[in-house]
């Protein structure tokens, strides 16, 4: 408890969705499924910001994620799903 407000301090919360982009141009959805339909729609509504951690292979993302990053056993999203959160502020990327 804060002493000064009385107020809990704000405590910081991992996105409830997360995309893994591999060579800016494949991305997937590693968390999140519960929201995918809504993420795929224009007027969707889900949890934002949509974290996005782009790597430049999938070597790279593997070394960074582990061996149970499997794309394959993800789900695809098409890059104008990306450009349009992009597009709406609803979209954290960063360079992993």
């Amino acid at each position: 408890m804060n002493a000064v407000t009385g107020d809990e301090p704000e405590q910081r919360k991992d996105p409830e969705i997360i995309l893994v982009g591999l060579e800016k141009t494949n991305f997937y959805l590693v968390k999140g499924d519960d929201y995918l339909n809504q993420l795929l729609l224009v007027d969707g509504d889900f949890p934002k910001p949509v974290l996005c951690m782009n790597f430049d292979s999938l070597f790279e993302a593997k070394r960074k994620l582990g061996e149970l990053f499997n794309p394959g056993a993800s789900w695809g999203i098409h890059p104008d799903i990306v450009a349009r959160l992009r597009d709406a502020n609803a979209l954290i990327e960063t360079n992993a």
